[in-house]
């Protein structure tokens, strides 16, 4: 059992907070640069360009094959890394 002080919790609680606006601040950065970098494509859009199924192209961006931003709860794919 782990027992902490009302001040232990009270820090734990703003060093997450800090970690988490870091966190959103970064992906709202990527998906500003990914939308003036290039044309990007939904995770449908891409299996559609690529000719695969969804599962395919998510397992592949897990994978790093596929480069994605994340953006919430979605992602966005850079069109120019496969027109290389």
């Amino acid at each position: 059992m782990l027992i902490a002080s009302k001040d232990e919790i009270r820090e734990l609680f703003k060093e997450f907070a800090d970690v988490y606006a870091i966190n959103i601040q970064e992906q709202i950065e990527k998906a500003v640069n990914a939308s003036q970098s290039n044309v990007n494509m939904s995770v449908k859009e891409c299996s559609d360009y690529l000719s695969q199924c969804k599962k395919t192209t998510y397992t592949q961006i897990l994978e790093g094959k596929i480069t994605a931003n994340r953006v919430g709860n979605k992602y966005l794919i850079p069109k120019n890394q496969f027109t290389k």
